[in-house]
């Protein structure tokens, strides 16, 4: 089970630059219509945008299963409290969506936020892919258990 925890983070890291990539392609590509067409229209910028919510709920139930694994797996203090505040993050990203849908000035947070999910989820794969996993006994003669 530890072994998915660090799957599931690099999962959610490799979600994460997607999402702002394909919001980035919704942008450029509102833009590129409204300078052949002279305007675009909310439908048209809101479909463009499905892929970035299509990811944002990918993210979020990764967020949810990174958060289980970590408690379930015993990943120890560290990694659960980083685990609960990526929790938090995605909480809050859902939340600044919401209000950026409200007024437009307060999406700067979603955008922040979003660069600090990348930095959080970041963290927490390196650390997953990099910090021994702690032992729980010794075998006789002095040897370690192998994983």
């Amino acid at each position: 089970m530890k072994a998915s925890f660090k799957y599931l983070t690099s999962l959610l890291l490799v979600a994460i630059v997607i999402q702002v990539g394909v919001a980035a392609v919704a942008l450029f590509k509102a833009l590129d219509y409204a300078d052949d067409n002279g305007s675009v229209t909310k439908d048209q910028i809101e479909s463009g945008l499905d892929p970035h919510h299509i990811f944002g709920t990918v993210a979020a139930a990764l967020i949810l299963a990174i958060f289980i694994v970590a408690f379930a797996a015993g990943m120890g203090s560290l990694m659960q409290k980083l685990a609960a505040g990526l929790l938090l993050l995605g909480a809050l990203q859902f939340f600044f969506a919401w209000l950026g849908m409200q007024s437009p000035w307060l999406g700067f947070l979603h955008g922040i936020n979003a660069l600090a999910l990348y930095g959080a989820v970041a963290f927490l794969a390196h650390q997953a892919w990099t910090r021994p996993t702690p032992v729980a006994a010794t075998v006789t003669g002095g040897e370690t258990p192998t994983e």
